[in-house]
């Protein structure tokens, strides 16, 4: 008889059907090696799938792996946004309305802090995502803005990447010239294949939102993200470095914009904490929608 797994696809950072960024999700994943895991992300082909297994680490409750049709990777908020709601829904880790249970969860990137909660009948998901170190990027400007099909005055500002993960982050002066960017994988391989790109304006859709982003990572095997919830998160303290309002102590949010142009608009709170002038702690949140729920045969 073949082994059956239950699996689920939801859309997250959205409240809304068709809308934000859809990962697999896989609850119980107990038993599943890592090739299995890796086949089974290629099979549903989305950004990312995310497997919940049992923690190694005794100071977690609970481990989360994701995958891309390509790759394991280190961290993804939107599949760990989808993942925790699928959790809460499925009753692997229940909560009642207006109740807040705090999880460790083992990953790639250390055990990270999860927040699941109900708010208004919704589950809601906060992930803590590890503090960047971000530097300055020196590199021919004209070179690499031609890459994209703009010219470096369109890429105004500091160009910053955030060395663990290797994501660059690019100002764009409005969302005209962040629509119009185009993606060569050719020509981009030779300035550095293990890179993803962030590029972001201030010139947002919604009045009250802090920034618009584009994300590619065509290294990771996606060429263009949806939604991307390890880019919204860093993209914190680079508006706080680069001038976008008071670094106050304690916690502030921000609100991000991302899959508009790929016409799967989705929205992330995006929380810094600052303690005694230094960011400590950063947090992503969001809700997730359900689409898909059915069995693998393996």
């Amino acid at each position: 008889m073949p082994k059956t797994i239950e699996i689920y696809e939801y859309n997250a950072f959205t409240d809304q059907p068709f809308a934000g960024n859809p990962a697999g999700v896989v609850t119980d994943a107990q038993g599943l090696d890592a090739n299995l895991m890796q086949r089974i992300a290629r099979q549903m082909n989305l950004a990312e799938t995310a497997f919940l297994v049992p923690p190694s680490n005794p100071e977690a409750d609970i481990r989360l792996r994701w995958f891309t049709p390509a790759i394991e990777v280190e961290l993804c908020g939107h599949a760990t946004i989808a993942a925790f709601t699928a959790a809460v829904e499925h009753d692997v880790f229940p909560v009642a309305e207006g109740e807040e249970r705090l999880l460790g969860v083992e990953t790639l990137s250390g055990v990270l802090r999860i927040g699941v909660a109900r708010r208004e009948g919704r589950p809601e998901v906060s992930m803590q995502i590890p503090v960047p170190t971000l530097e300055s990027i020196d590199i021919d400007r004209d070179a690499f803005a031609a890459l994209w099909g703009a010219d470096a005055d369109d890429l105004a500002g500091d160009w910053l990447v955030h060395r663990g993960l290797n994501y660059w982050y690019v100002p764009v002066r409005d969302q005209s010239r962040l629509r119009s960017l185009t993606l060569d994988k050719e020509k981009l391989a030779e300035v550095d294949s293990t890179a993803a790109f962030t590029f972001w304006t201030t010139d947002t859709i919604d009045s009250d939102s802090d920034w618009h982003l584009r994300f590619f990572a065509p290294f990771h095997g996606v060429d263009e993200d949806i939604v991307t919830g390890s880019a919204q998160g860093p993209m914190g303290i680079v508006h706080l470095r680069l001038g976008g309002g008071p670094a106050r102590e304690g916690w502030t949010e921000f609100k991000g914009e991302q899959g508009d142009v790929l016409e799967r608009p989705g929205r992330a709170k995006v929380r810094v904490l600052i303690e005694n002038g230094a960011v400590t702690d950063v947090e992503i949140v969001g809700g997730a929608v359900p689409m898909l729920e059915g069995r693998i045969r393996i």
